[in-house]
C-alpha cells in the first residue's frame, strides 16, 4: 500500500498537482486600473498595463457617455456614477471612444 501511495504522490508532483486547498496555494492578484470619466475627458487619455490588468472605467461627469472599442470588443453606456469593467488578457493597443461624444477618445495598451 506504501509503495502505491508514493507512486500516486510521485506522479502528483511530476505533473504540479496539489493536495493543498485551493485556499492556500498562492495566486497571481487580480490588478484594476481605473479610467474616469471627467466633464469630456478619458483620464487618464492613455493607460498602460500588463496582461491580466481590468480596466474600470467611471462616469463622474453629470453627463451620460459611452466607453466604446474601435473595434467592437466592448460598447457600454455610462449614466453618470456608472461604472464598467474589462479585463484585457493578450497584449495590443485597445482604442477607444465615446460613441455620443467622438472626440472623446482614450488607449488601453498591454504589455
Amino acid at each position: 500500500m506504501n509503495r502505491v501511495l508514493s507512486t500516486i504522490v510521485g506522479v502528483a508532483f511530476l505533473f504540479g498537482l496539489s493536495a493543498a486547498p485551493a485556499a492556500a496555494r498562492s495566486e497571481v492578484p487580480q490588478v484594476t486600473k481605473n479610467v474616469s470619466v471627467v466633464n469630456f475627458a478619458f483620464m487618464p487619455k492613455t493607460a498602460r498595463v500588463a496582461r491580466g490588468t481590468t480596466i474600470k472605467w467611471k462616469n463622474t461627469s453629470d453627463t451620460t457617455h459611452t466607453t466604446t472599442s474601435n473595434t467592437g470588443l466592448w460598447d457600454k453606456t455610462l449614466a453618470p456614477g456608472a461604472t464598467f469593467s474589462r479585463t484585457f488578457n493578450r497584449a495590443g493597443t485597445f482604442r477607444y471612444h465615446c460613441s455620443i461624444h467622438p472626440s472623446m477618445t482614450g488607449s488601453i495598451v498591454v504589455s
